[in-house]
């Protein structure tokens, strides 16, 4: 992925939340900086563009964990680790706040990300190019932006809807109505789905599957049930896209490349075209194995930073015997002593671990999803492994929750049992009946398929179950203390202190 503009992003996307950067600007390589009406005048500049806004990504998934905080905290999948981070969102105390620095992480990545495609879209007549080019480029940036509020207005409802560039420092915004914003992110996107190929020309960049999955996101969201049915089943009639045979193997770094995956966030072991960071996933799901004695850091299981823990519930969703996706986990047996030097007593190395450990935070179960061996040593942080946004089996579950929705009960098992078709051990007949199929089996079906991915949060939301799931499987102080006003988060309150207009807070913060 051409990550030219990966240095000069704050020139183009000053405005909305980016007002502190004045720092960072000055310390600035003076070669960088750009002015969007000069340098978009050609096709290499308005492709270059489009590369930084892929790239703009890459703080939202898998430089950073703390969008993850959101996804995955203060659902019924996961609490913290033994590094005990994102407690306020585990327990919806009054630590979650609008002062929180993930809050203003999202909204401020997010609104660079809209930024930049603004500018790429306003600079759309100054550049000469073959029209369907340039037609696809549009759409990148289109898809770009509707997935930015998509994602925004999801957890912050009315937002701020900004469909020309930023330039120079403005305070005076407003909050738009939900509605607005969807009409701009179904726009956005049924452009994005018409001008977009029908399979990536390139590894990390969008097509029409891309658009599709989308929206069927978009309209289970809408509550249209007939275009989310639709879209998805696009997506799964193209041809272009199946489901992997061994679902680890989708996880697979050597298997980066298989068709189930449909977008993903491209790293490259190349610390120029991978940003400043890498892909850090590979340490969010780990447990604190080396703080064991007898125990040291390997490859294979993975640097420990020991962030994210799975729940009771989520623990349970898994059945041995039948599911094949009970390997992607590591489990206590999975561990043996493998540190000479710090053996305990009558331990030698390859012994099983002391029983003593097993069920403490230390030794929680660690999902392999992320994990990334080519890493130089096992204390590299940085990973080259791209970032999984949407595949298949999701799209898959899409289809048959709108498909249940619109009361189409024998298409929507059809397409559900799909899943547990490849999910089934050899042998292990692994269907459901039609009459069996509600939303719960499906939230429960998406939490063996999609542990851990980037979605969980936004799957409550959508189905109206969030408040209902963390109190029956979440955090026990969290369980007594969630309320309605937690469907949304909290508006940065750097945001609103900036603003010159008056920027509402979201009820009950």
């Amino acid at each position: 992925m051409n990550t030219y503009f990966k240095r000069t992003l704050l020139l183009l996307t000053l405005g909305l939340g980016s007002c502190s950067c004045t720092e960072e600007f000055l310390e600035e390589n003076p070669v960088s900086v750009l002015n969007p009406k000069s340098f978009y005048t050609t096709e290499t500049g308005l492709r270059q563009g489009v590369h930084a806004a892929y790239a703009s990504l890459r703080p939202i998934y898998g430089e950073d964990a703390q969008p993850l905080y959101f996804s995955l905290f203060g659902t019924d999948q996961f609490f913290s680790g033994k590094a005990a981070v994102g407690a306020y969102l585990i327990q919806y105390d009054a630590n979650l706040t609008s002062a929180l620095s993930e809050v203003n992480y999202v909204w401020t990545n997010f609104y660079k990300t809209i930024n930049l495609a603004n500018t790429i879209l306003a600079n759309e007549n100054n550049v000469t190019m073959n029209q369907e080019a340039k037609n696809q480029l549009m759409a990148e940036a289109r898809f770009i932006r509707a997935h930015s509020y998509f994602y925004l207005t999801q957890l912050f409802g009315d937002v701020s809807l900004l469909t020309e560039p930023t330039v120079g420092l403005q305070t005076d915004f407003k909050r738009n109505p939900t509605s607005e914003i969807y009409d701009l992110i179904v726009k956005d996107l049924l452009y994005a789905e018409a001008n977009l190929p029908a399979k990536s020309p390139q590894l990390g960049r969008l097509s029409k599957a891309a658009a599709q999955h989308q929206l069927a996101q978009v309209y289970l969201v809408l509550k249209n049930w007939k275009a989310a049915s639709e879209n998805a089943l696009k997506v799964i009639n193209s041809g272009n896209h199946r489901l992997e045979a061994d679902y680890v193997k989708i996880f697979d770094p050597s298997n980066q490349t298989n068709s189930e995956i449909i977008w993903s966030i491209q790293y490259e072991n190349d610390p120029i075209n991978s940003g400043s960071a890498g892909n850090t996933a590979h340490m969010w799901f780990t447990n604190s194995y080396s703080d064991i004695p007898g125990m040291q850091r390997t490859l294979e299981w993975g640097r420990p930073w020991t962030r994210f823990a799975p729940t009771d519930y989520l623990m349970s969703m898994y059945d041995e015997k039948k599911d094949q996706r009970w390997n992607v986990w590591r489990r206590f047996d999975d561990y043996s002593y493998n540190n000479p030097a710090s053996l305990p007593a009558g331990k030698k190395f390859g012994d099983p671990i002391d029983e003593s450990w097993r069920g403490t935070i230390e030794f929680h179960w660690a999902l392999k999803k992320y994990q990334d061996p080519t890493r130089p040593s096992f204390n590299e942080t940085r990973g080259n492994k791209d970032f999984i946004v949407f595949r298949l089996g999701e799209t898959y579950l899409l289809a048959a929750e709108a498909l249940m929705m619109e009361g189409k009960l024998t298409e929507a098992t059809k397409y559900f049992n799909e899943v547990r078709k490849r999910a089934a051990r050899p042998g292990v007949d692994f269907s459901i009946k039609e009459s069996e199929l509600n939303i719960d089996l499906i939230l429960d079906e998406r939490s063996r398929e999609l542990a851990g991915e980037a979605n969980r949060r936004f799957d409550l939301l959508r189905t109206g179950k969030l408040v209902e799931r963390v109190k029956k499987y979440g955090h026990p102080v969290g369980a007594a203390n969630i309320k309605e006003m937690h469907l949304l988060m909290p508006i940065p309150q750097r945001q609103i202190d900036l603003s010159t207009s008056n920027y509402p807070q979201n009820p009950g913060y």
